[in-house]
């Protein structure tokens, strides 16, 4: 970059949600760039090819989708396939010296209930988790949709959902509460509230609500709370976000790690360092103010403080 660039919109990052952002703003007529401290963009939403001689792509860490609403793949044109995945979950139990489990089928519903059936000796759990999940369901019709939509308050989100017992469930009172007064048995517990717990460090009964939340984005996915599979791995999403954003006509940079934001509240400095390896290289700029603050006018608000070495945007 010479010291003349100049763009209205700098993103610090390129993974998923930083590519959707560059694709709609350069779309919209903005000037974008993306800078990236990796080789490569996508983030966690990488794929990777484990097989020498096999040509399979799969998802090295974020694997599954669910919450990327359909107008975005629409509004991008973005060329990426998911498909439906049977087996939701197989969780192994041992019960009176036996072996055996529970297998949730979500393509064959015959087979979760006869699971349910074998673990727990009768129908009971099968029939509350018909129920529980059917409320779940019904709260993801009407919540997803509001991704793409101005953000509602905390009353216009409850009128939208219509279901007081569902709204003190999921988004007032602790949801071990909800789970311990749906299901009898432990094991079917502990299988529904994976969605919750995982990666909260949270507990089924934490006043924080912090379970809540997380359980709400593993239900609420597509407004049926399914979880598909990316083919090609979620690296061929982020590789179709990244040719969309460039197709708008943004510049992704990778290689650069950025190491300041610098704001009068106006126009904004980002300094960042060369791609890893190779020396840095005298200092460049874009602005992601308004197009008229030139490089030297920023510059000069900036001059005190000598620059560190490597390339810097405004």
């Amino acid at each position: 970059m010479s010291h003349s660039d100049a763009y209205d919109v700098v993103i610090v990052g390129g993974g998923h949600n930083g590519l959707v952002a560059a694709a709609y703003l350069a779309r919209a007529g903005r000037s974008v760039l993306v800078l990236e401290r990796l080789g490569h963009t996508g983030g966690a939403a990488v794929s990777t090819r484990p097989f020498p001689g096999v040509d399979a792509r799969l998802s090295r860490y974020s694997y599954l989708v669910s919450l990327l609403p359909r107008r975005i793949v629409d509004d991008l044109g973005l060329r990426f396939a998911v498909r439906k995945r049977a087996v939701s979950s197989y969780t192994p139990d041992v019960r009176g010296g036996r072996p055996t489990g529970l297998l949730v089928d979500t393509a064959a519903t015959g087979r979760t209930r006869a699971a349910f059936e074998r673990l727990t000796g009768s129908e009971r759990e099968y029939v509350s988790w018909e129920r529980f999940y059917g409320m779940t369901r019904r709260v993801a019709e009407r919540v997803f949709p509001t991704l793409t939509e101005p953000l509602p308050t905390r009353e216009e989100l409850r009128a939208r959902i219509g279901d007081d017992a569902a709204w003190q469930a999921l988004f007032e009172r602790p949801l071990g509460e909800a789970i311990e007064a749906a299901f009898d048995d432990d094991l079917v517990r502990g299988v529904v509230l994976t969605d919750a717990l995982i990666g909260t460090f949270a507990r089924a009964h934490d006043p924080s609500l912090r379970q809540n939340r997380c359980f709400l984005y593993h239900v609420i996915g597509g407004g049926t709370g399914d979880w598909d599979v990316p083919v090609g791995g979620m690296g061929a999403l982020t590789d179709a976000l990244a040719d969309a954003a460039r197709a708008a006509g943004a510049r992704i940079a990778t290689g650069r790690e950025v190491t300041s934001i610098a704001t009068d509240g106006t126009s904004a400095e980002v300094r960042y360092e060369g791609e890893a390896g190779r020396a840095p290289r005298p200092p460049g700029t874009c602005s992601s103010g308004p197009p008229r603050a030139s490089w030297p006018d920023c510059w000069a608000r900036s001059r005190p403080r000598r620059p560190p070495k490597g390339r810097s945007s405004r």
